[in-house]
């Protein structure tokens, strides 16, 4: 018989081999047969199981979380999870305000209103028992004999970034848990600390100033470094005490501190801004960046300043009425490099410098130690003792090698990435005084102003300020060489060979030609807030080149640059000639620098 479809031929009939593995099909007239005893209990038994199951997860998420708010969570891993869950899985977009500008939102860690804005995140905290208390204190309180502090005090004078006195304060009282631990801060290389953000935008942060801001707003500045050509605008905990929550703003301002073009290959020098409200009354005492608001940051940085400048930047010791419009009456101070003079002693010439530099009237030096020969670390402990300079500790950022023996290999090698690392010590050394001197003149130990018409540096400095009608970021000094290998003759030559400016008084008879690089500036810290080593690069008004400074010309002052040789170019009688503008504080300066010697025994 031929089949109906060519393609469908009669399926034949398979009958299964045992009763139990088939129902038998009822005609249209005969009943529904009842259920089998088996397959409902089986279906319900199923459903109960995958119920329980999802009871069981439930309950496991409710009590993780319950547990994770009633403990003080520093590690992000957990709180940034709690967080999510708690803002009802609402983030922050990096690239958006819209979220901070929604009015009266409570969202259980975060609340915002609109008479906070622009600043408009407010945290919620719990106060918290922080690790280790118990120890905290004691610890801090301990003393280091040989320098007659404590461990909070000794911090507090050469760490770059911990914030000593808070952490003091919160070891005796519960805290805030958004604040960061001691123990939960990402360390790199000692003095940096991280943000936990991916790779490609890892920010490693150095300090952190306030910053009044003559003429704008008042702001929290934020020094740092990273590989990133384009970091990200993170938020800032602006922190005011350990157990209020924090003061939350954005960065609105991030400048890229270096001369040289950007390079991720190098660590990159950035200055990031976090603006404050401008009824802002208190001073903040520390600051984190973070990616998330309101979740536990990496990093915890002293906030340094204050909101009036010190009275030690007045000469008469009084602060004028209008301190920013007055010309005259200022006490200059000096911000030196990071020593790395590890296998050189340099101790003697860096007495004579320092000892040249109070001789001409400045208040305070303020310098760098990155690992230093042994004499030259006693001259730094006297004259800190002294309270005539000030040492803060720095560590290059990784993955820039820093052990001492070969940093100067490493500086003669790497120069664009020295050149880079010059800028974050320079710029930070200027911001960390600022609110103690006004005017901050940069100087390496191989340099001194030398004054054509004035004995004193706060003098030079009256008539200079008063002789223009408009005030300036800087003002250069031009350098002139006073070469090594140009031997001393006459008075200068009877001079002990510890003195050796005041040995080297010959220099070439024609200036130096004027050009970039061959300068050092004096600062006014009204307007300037990042340099490189020869001029500045940021005001308080933006980005401003070298060009933005006053040149000092040579009938007024200039730089005595003490390095280098002159070779041939030197060797006739009318190639050179004697200053001995110097000379003019030789017996302070000889008198000063032998006891200092002798009593360290350097002689």
């Amino acid at each position: 018989m031929p089949h109906p479809h060519p393609f469908h031929p009669p399926q034949p009939t398979i009958l299964p081999t045992h009763p139990s593995l088939y129902t038998m099909t009822p005609s249209p007239s005969t009943p529904d047969p009842p259920a089998t005893t088996n397959a409902t209990p089986r279906l319900l038994n199923m459903n109960f199981i995958k119920l329980f199951k999802v009871f069981l997860m439930s309950l496991v998420l409710v009590i993780g979380l319950v547990t994770l708010t009633f403990m003080d969570i520093e590690n992000t891993l957990y709180q940034g999870p709690l967080e999510f869950f708690k803002t009802r899985f609402r983030t922050f977009d990096d690239s958006s305000e819209d979220l901070i500008r929604v009015p009266e939102v409570d969202m259980n860690g975060l609340t915002t209103t609109n008479d906070s804005l622009p600043h408009g995140i407010n945290c919620k905290c719990r106060q918290v028992d922080r690790r280790a208390s118990q120890y905290t204190k004691s610890q801090l309180d301990m003393p280091l004999n040989w320098l007659n502090l404590s461990i909070k005090d000794d911090l507090s004078r050469h760490h770059p970034n911990i914030p000593a006195d808070l952490y003091y304060k919160a070891s005796q009282n519960k805290a805030c848990n958004l604040l960061p631990s001691i123990f939960s801060i990402e360390w790199w290389n000692v003095h940096w600390q991280e943000t936990n953000l991916d790779s490609e935008s890892k920010l490693l942060l150095y300090s952190a100033f306030y910053d009044p801001n003559i003429g704008g707003e008042p702001c929290v500045r934020v020094l740092g470094v990273s590989k990133s050509r384009d970091p990200r605008r993170l938020w800032c905990h602006i922190w005011y005490s350990h157990n209020d929550p924090p003061l939350v703003t954005k960065i609105s301002d991030i400048v890229h501190l270096d001369y040289q073009s950007k390079n991720s290959n190098r660590q990159m020098p950035y200055l990031l801004t976090c603006p404050l409200p401008p009824d802002n009354l208190q001073l903040p005492v520390a600051v984190s960046l973070l990616g998330t608001p309101c979740t536990s940051a990496t990093n915890l940085l002293k906030v340094i300043g204050a909101k009036e400048r010190n009275l030690s930047a007045y000469v008469s010791g009084k602060a004028p009425k209008d301190p920013h419009s007055t010309r005259t009456g200022w006490v200059p101070a000096v911000c030196g490099p990071a020593l790395y003079y590890y296998s050189n002693d340099f101790s003697w010439r860096l007495v004579e410098w320092l000892e040249l530099l109070r001789a001409q009237g400045f208040g305070q030096v303020f310098l760098y130690d990155t690992g230093v020969h042994p004499n030259v670390s006693k001259v730094l402990h006297h004259y800190r003792e002294e309270g005539f300079i000030e040492v803060t500790d720095y560590n290059y950022p990784p993955p820039y090698v820093n052990e001492p023996s070969i940093r100067r290999l490493w500086t003669l090698s790497e120069r664009q990435r020295m050149f880079a690392q010059e800028n974050v010590y320079f710029t930070d050394c200027l911001l960390r005084h600022m609110h103690q001197y006004r005017f901050i003149f940069h100087l390496d130990p191989d340099e001194m102003p030398l004054l054509i018409n004035h004995t004193s540096f706060p003098e030079f400095l009256d008539s200079t300020l008063s002789s223009y009608k408009k005030w300036y970021p800087g003002y250069k000094l031009q350098w002139n060489m006073f070469y090594d290998d140009l031997e001393p003759r006459g008075e200068s030559a009877m001079l002990p060979k510890y003195l050796w400016m005041l040995r080297h008084s010959r220099r070439p008879t024609v200036n130096l030609k004027p050009s970039s690089g061959k300068y050092k500036a004096l600062y006014d810290m009204d307007t300037a807030r990042g340099v490189f080593s020869h001029g500045t690069l940021m005001c308080t008004t933006g980005w401003c080149s070298h060009q933005s400074m006053a040149i000092i010309p040579f009938t007024k002052a200039y730089i005595g640059h003490f390095s280098k040789t002159c070779g041939k170019n030197c060797e006739s009688e009318s190639s050179t000639k004697e200053v001995l503008l110097l000379q003019r504080y030789r017996l302070q300066v000889s008198a000063a620098v032998k006891k200092v010697l002798l009593k360290l025994q350097l002689l």
